[in-house]
């Protein structure tokens, strides 16, 4: 039905059924207020009229005694209905939002999920606007003896909400989604006595084309407080907007007692708060927009709808990119006062962060399952340290001589905050980011899955490009071997890799252009994951830089702090497993150092730093061209060649499992 013939519908009925219509005209005036549950905004409705299913009796006793309601003989004269296939729709005579439609099994069969999955997803295409839900018969069901659904237009019942407890949010093409749900439905628990997972469903078709659905696991079907506190929640409490029916109730129902209430049914979510250093100078500028109360050194919101916008933010540090921005942020401000400056930390959810660390590490146009891959590594990266957090310095070395200089940087060392929130550790840059729905919808379809291997959660690293092959952690970072991070070539069905570690071979494989996901992007496939200012980079799979003897003598001294007079030779010394030089020796007039590993090699080679160490150094009488494989260091997930399989079809668990071999994929919280 589309939406227009939905309504013409809900206003014949209510031409002929003064009593429904009435119920209906009153929601104009209804009374509503705002609670806070643990920063998850809800409302709360005074609906006297709903009292027939928050006061039902569902025991079987009492259902036993009655007549069924939703049978056709037993509903009143005045009720029509809409046949499609095994189902009525009717418009409810009891509504919580306008236009509030039930969907009636024809035959009187109990209230049960299983078997129907299809059925509900059908109702939720065919229903223009609509989100079609499904209460469990212990979990709001006042009809718990025969099969039903229901139906508000989709403004009144958001999906993509934040939610203070835990739920299971997916978005999937209309081909997948009943598989998804029915196997999302299969591993929860039934409780003895049962016949299915006590559960709420909602299901919505999104603009394009996707299924929007969730599930939320209950615990329980009437909180401990319901003979004092008459809340007896279905999908619609459990999606934001409880109801009671009485002025005593809705006096009494507060922010502590609706927490009271979700711990009882449902399972609540703790998830941590991380600590993310935005910016330091002499003096930081900000703006608070919204009600913010003090404590000390931090700002705290009143609401989530408070933001905080900081002013010259500097992004992309080192890099090319490096620019100033004026940024937004969400959560707390806190602004520590050091003796080398000022310092802001943004404190926030994670699961907040990681909506904007998706959306600033990859553009606006990325795919769902693109985003839902990064979701989870960045996740997964985020908590591992959270867990093994330590202070130590940016800049770990190696004693290797002085002919060696071996230097490699990493994530765990900042003092005063968690993460940076810049290149560094993960791009994040607040709300300013987060330019569409995707985002979120990515990070709530794989809220609190993280990937761990032997018990210990995976340090999941990423780069833009892997040049077709994929580098081990220790060829980067510290001599620490991960089972999860192993040699292989970006291509399915896998293909073998050449021993890169050989100069032939790596000369060979950097010089020509073998096929790997990575190898097959478009433009299309690059903005996906390129922002404006990283298009500017148009060679990433195999690119060369040159420079002339003056130019590169002249870099290396001003980048490395060393004369080395006239450079003579860039001599690779040893390449790991992807191509990319670990050890390099650099011949100068003056002098001959030994620098690793890929990151300072990098660094020393480039004003900002040079696209990647799998390059094969040739010398001419005027100069080094250096012929290079990928963008950055090639361990983990290859975001371009991520993109590219998000385009052939595979989803982010398939991605995954690509990129991070020996993993496996868990929900923590």
């Amino acid at each position: 039905m589309k939406s227009d013939d939905i309504k013409d519908f809900v206003r014949r009925q209510l031409d002929v059924w003064p009593e429904a219509a009435a119920r209906h005209k009153a929601l104009a005036g209804i009374t509503v207020k705002q609670l806070n549950v643990n920063g998850t905004a809800v409302s709360v409705m005074y609906n006297s009229s709903r009292s027939i299913s928050t006061l039902a009796s569902v025991d079987s006793r009492s259902i036993a005694a009655r007549k069924c309601f939703l049978c056709s003989g037993s509903r009143p004269v005045e009720q029509m209905s809409v046949t499609d296939g095994n189902y009525d729709i009717c418009v409810n005579p009891y509504p919580v939002f306008p236009g509030h439609l039930t969907i009636i099994n024809r035959s009187h069969v109990r209230q049960e999920i299983a078997g129907h999955v299809a059925d509900m997803i059908h109702f939720a295409h065919a229903l223009d606007g609509y989100t079609v839900f499904y209460n469990g018969p212990r979990c709001g069901a006042s009809a718990p003896d025969h099969s039903h659904f229901q139906g508000v237009p989709e403004e009144y019942m958001p999906l993509d909400r934040k939610h203070a407890f835990r739920c299971i949010y997916m978005v999937e093409p209309p081909d997948k989604i009943v598989s998804q749900l029915e196997e999302a439905l299969r591993a929860l628990p039934v409780p003895e006595g049962d016949y299915e997972p006590m559960v709420n469903m909602a299901v919505h078709m999104l603009p394009d084309g996707n299924m929007e659905a969730v599930i939320i696991p209950r615990r329980a079907h009437r909180p401990r407080c319901y003979e004092r506190l008459h809340v007896s929640p279905g999908a619609i409490d459990m999606s934001g907007t409880f109801i009671v029916t009485s002025e005593a109730d809705f006096a009494a129902l507060d922010d502590e007692k609706a927490v009271e209430i979700l711990e009882d049914v449902a399972y609540i979510s703790r998830q941590p708060s991380i600590r993310v250093g935005i910016m330091s100078a002499d003096d930081i500028r900000y703006r608070l927009v919204g009600d913010y109360r003090k404590e000390n050194d931090t700002f705290f919101p009143e609401d989530e709808t408070c933001r905080f916008e900081l002013e010259d933010v500097t992004i992309g540090v080192g890099f090319h990119w490096q620019r100033k921005e004026k940024q937004m942020f969400a959560g707390a401000l806190q602004l520590l006062d050091l003796p080398e400056g000022r310092v802001a930390v943004n404190v926030v959810p994670v699961e907040d962060y990681l909506t904007s660390v998706i959306s600033s590490e990859m553009s606006a146009k990325a795919s769902l399952e693109l985003l839902k891959a990064h979701a989870v590594i960045s996740r997964s990266w985020v908590m591992a340290q959270l867990e093994r957090k330590e202070n130590s310095c940016t800049c770990r070395e190696a004693d290797r001589g002085d002919d060696e200089i071996v230097k490699w940087y990493d994530h765990d060392d900042h003092e005063y905050f968690d993460v940076c929130a810049d290149d560094h550790c993960q791009r994040y840059q607040g709300v300013t980011r987060i330019t569409r729905d995707e985002a979120r919808r990515a990070v709530m379809s794989t809220w609190g899955e993280v990937l761990m291997s032997d018990g210990k959660l995976c340090d999941t690293r990423f780069s833009k490009c892997c040049g077709g092959a994929f580098e081990e952690f220790e060829h980067c970072w510290e001599h620490v071997h991960h089972n999860y991070l192993e040699r292989g070539r970006d291509l399915m069905p896998e293909q073998p890799l050449p021993d890169l570690r050989d100069e032939d071979v790596a000369r060979d494989w950097i010089m020509g252009r073998p096929d790997a996901f990575c190898a097959q992007a478009g433009p299309d496939t690059l903005r996906q994951v390129l922002n404006d200012y990283d298009l500017a980079t148009k060679d990433f799979y195999r690119w060369s830089v040159r420079y002339t003897v003056e130019e590169l003598s002249e870099l290396v001294y001003m980048r490395s702090g060393i004369d080395f007079g006239v450079i003579k030779e860039l001599q690779p010394l040893s390449r790991g497993v992807s191509g990319r030089i670990d050890r390099l020796r650099i011949v100068g007039s003056k002098a001959v150092k030994v620098v690793g590993k890929e990151l300072e090699i990098r660094r020393w080679l480039s004003p900002t730093h040079l696209y990647s160490s799998a390059f094969v150094p040739v010398k001419d009488a005027s100069g080094f061209t250096l012929y290079g494989a990928g963008w950055g260091h090639g361990v983990g997930l290859c975001q371009i060649g991520a993109a590219v399989m998000s385009e052939q079809g595979y989803d982010y668990r398939q991605i995954l499992a690509h990129y991070f071999k020996n993993a496996e994929l868990k929900r923590i919280y």
